[in-house]
């Protein structure tokens, strides 16, 4: 039996040392009894208390984010909406967050829901639809007047949904298909009438193509016409200087004879076709 003796002092003392001890991290702060009353508030690190005698409760005091439940609010004009928000809180005062109150959060929670309500009541629903972040703001100044004075700071508040009433949604799901009716039937009309405008220009290009054509067939027909009388009429200055009588015989003669296979020639036309060859 004298074995156990050193063994449970030995248990003891490693009992005694942990209980001894404390640790706190940066972002928790510890409220320190003794015989359960408040002696001081102990910070990040370790620390020795008084075991059995002295108790450490810790505080979070980082940043923390809840949304408050979603609630059925009236507004100035008897419209009920349904809303909820986001709070982003943190605690300054860890000694007041643990003696002045039991459940913190909760308690910011129901705060929040009642500074809403109190609000929205005094605004109309167009109001509220469409001033949300005016909302917010006054949320936000009212409540941390409220819990600055004790422990927490609201650094945040973010109206998260704002739902109308039925009838309106129904109405405003109405009033945006017909929108988008209306939005459709005008991209509709625009682009038949850039269509219309695009055709009209492409038939005017069209005909100003087949003008500027024509015109420079009937010129490229003139110039050929106009280089067909010029070697015509050089031919009858070169050939037929001192015959200009004959000349126009022939002419004649060629168009009276054009239809007929076979030509009869007089003697004189025969001689004067020998002195043009000739004189080539």
């Amino acid at each position: 039996m004298n074995y156990l003796l050193p063994i449970f002092l030995i248990v003891f003392a490693i009992v005694v040392i942990i209980k001894s001890l404390v640790r706190i991290t940066p972002s928790e702060k510890g409220v320190k009894e003794r015989l359960s009353s408040y002696v001081g508030t102990l910070t990040s690190g370790w620390h020795f208390i008084i075991p059995f005698i002295d108790t450490v409760k810790i505080v979070d005091m980082r940043e923390r984010v809840f949304n408050t439940q979603s609630q059925e609010m009236i507004t100035s004009d008897n419209a009920v909406v349904t809303i909820d928000a986001i709070v982003f809180t943190q605690i300054t005062d860890p000694v007041k967050v643990t003696y002045e109150i039991q459940e913190p959060m909760m308690a910011v929670s129901n705060l929040s829901s009642t500074t809403l309500r109190a609000i929205i009541g005094t605004m109309s629903l167009d109001e509220v639809l469409g001033e949300r972040a005016k909302i917010n703001t006054t949320v936000q100044i009212e409540i941390s007047q409220e819990t600055a004075k004790r422990w927490l700071q609201i650094s945040k508040i973010e109206v998260q949904r704002i739902d109308p009433p039925q009838d309106l949604m129904d109405a405003m799901n109405k009033q945006k298909i017909a929108q988008q009716l209306k939005r459709a039937k005008m991209l509709e009309a625009e682009w038949l009438k850039e269509a219309a405008i695009r055709e009209a220009e492409w038939i005017k290009e069209k005909q100003i193509l087949e003008a500027v054509w024509q015109a420079q067939a009937i010129e490229t027909v003139a110039q050929a016409r106009a280089k067909a009388l010029e070697l015509e009429s050089n031919a009858a200055v070169t050939y037929f200087k001192d015959n200009a009588v004959l000349k126009e015989q022939l002419v004649t003669l060629e168009r009276a004879l054009s239809k007929n296979t076979k030509f009869v020639l007089s003697t004189d036309v025969m001689e004067l076709l020998n002195g043009i060859l000739k004189k080539k």
